[in-house]
């Protein structure tokens, strides 16, 4: 039954995108006749990657196959966006056309070409800002949370956190580099990488292990396994990782002390490890990552994706530190919008329920297309203080 019902969703998909795909050619063609060769030149170009779509649902991993898919997957992501947006624009624009007449004396083509001009140009501008923000910009985001029962001696302790790199082929390791240094220079107690180290393949990972060459060598550095660090086959990346310069904590804790004074440091698996039989044992065990903490210390929780704060909400922990939604790549931090906002209740920032707060990243790198509008790449600092009563 279940498979059934997994093939009936993916026709439902591709018949989606396939309709998508024939009204935007079709309304490319009709508005912009004249560039009619342009206009299947992108379509061409932002379908190819499904042909290696059966490569990628096997794990096949190759040169030519990653040199492949970081060519196409950008293009293919950023027209299944425009398709998806540019369906829906003109189909609203056709239902305006009827509703005012203008059919009578004005075709649809010609009605819809100075607006189709304006959104076409707004998505490119969004498009070109994005770029530059995603690759060139960063910034060191700075939080305080309060704790309760926080021991005087972890008064001012400082997380710096970075998440969601997702390193692939076309990763600079200078960008890499950049990230482990701001993070360096804000003088933190503790380094932490919360999940998606590696965008599908832990080939990367050598790649992002140089970057933390940058790090004081005597600064603790801890990570956690993303959903994509799990469809790259965790049990490959937990090997590499092995004995390297950064600590993975799947299911478990540890003890930060100062003094006499202790805190927990625990980590989790991902969600995604569900789907996966072969690898439940990196899926969430929250449970199995507070064994061992000692009595009255406070907790901060690593968890890839913030749906899990619900877990450490019944389980008291003071702090979770979370990902994964990348804030959706496109919002307005100031505002407290996201693109993630619409499909996510903790989609970035700082959220409480009781005594328990989580802080999400909407992330340092990108997924697939390196566009980031409004939301610059985030290295955090996140700082301990004694909740006051």
């Amino acid at each position: 039954m279940a498979t059934r019902r997994t093939v009936l969703i993916v026709n439902l998909i591709l018949s989606l995108f396939f309709l998508m795909n024939a009204l935007s050619i079709w309304s490319g063609l009709s508005i912009y006749p004249g560039g009619w060769h342009f206009v299947l030149v992108f379509a061409v170009l932002g379908n190819l990657l499904w042909l290696l779509l059966p490569l990628i649902l096997r794990r096949h991993s190759s040169p030519f196959f990653r040199l492949s898919r970081a060519l196409l997957a950008p293009p293919w992501v950023l027209w299944n966006f425009l398709i998806f947006l540019y369906s829906a624009f003109m189909l609203l624009l056709g239902l305006l056309w009827l509703v005012t007449f203008s059919w009578k004396w004005v075709p649809l083509a010609r009605f819809a070409h100075i607006p189709s001009n304006l959104f076409l140009a707004t998505l490119g501008s969004i498009c070109v800002i994005g770029f530059f923000q995603a690759l060139f910009t960063l910034r060191l985001e700075r939080v305080s949370v309060p704790i309760q029962n926080l021991p005087p001696e972890f008064a001012g302790f400082k997380i710096a956190m970075v998440s969601d790199l997702h390193v692939g082929l076309f990763t600079r390791l200078s960008r890499l580099r950049q990230f482990a240094r701001v993070a360096q220079a804000a003088q933190p107690d503790l380094f932490v990488v919360c999940g998606d180290i590696t965008d599908d393949d832990p080939q990367y990972l050598p790649k992002f292990l140089r970057s933390l060459e940058e790090l004081d060598p005597y600064l603790p550095a801890i990570g956690v396994l993303g959903n994509h660090d799990v469809y790259a086959n965790p049990e490959k990346t937990l090997l590499v990782l092995e004995d390297s310069r950064l600590q993975m904590l799947v299911n478990e804790g540890m003890e930060i002390k100062r003094g006499n004074a202790v805190i927990w440091l625990a980590g989790v698996g991902d969600q995604g490890a569900r789907r996966f039989g072969k690898w439940g044992s990196v899926a969430p065990d929250f449970d199995k990552a507070l064994e061992g903490k000692p009595a009255g210390a406070p907790t901060v929780l690593l968890a890839h994706q913030p749906q899990g704060f619900k877990d450490a909400v019944e389980r008291n922990v003071e702090l979770t530190l979370s990902g994964h939604t990348h804030g959706g790549q496109v919002g307005f931090k100031a505002m407290d919008w996201s693109l993630a906002k619409l499909f996510m209740k903790y989609h970035m920032g700082h959220f409480k329920e009781g005594d328990c707060h989580l802080y999400v990243t909407p992330g340092t790198g990108f997924w697939v297309l390196p566009v980031r509008f409004g939301l610059t790449p985030e290295v955090t600092l996140i700082e301990l203080l004694p909740a006051t009563q």
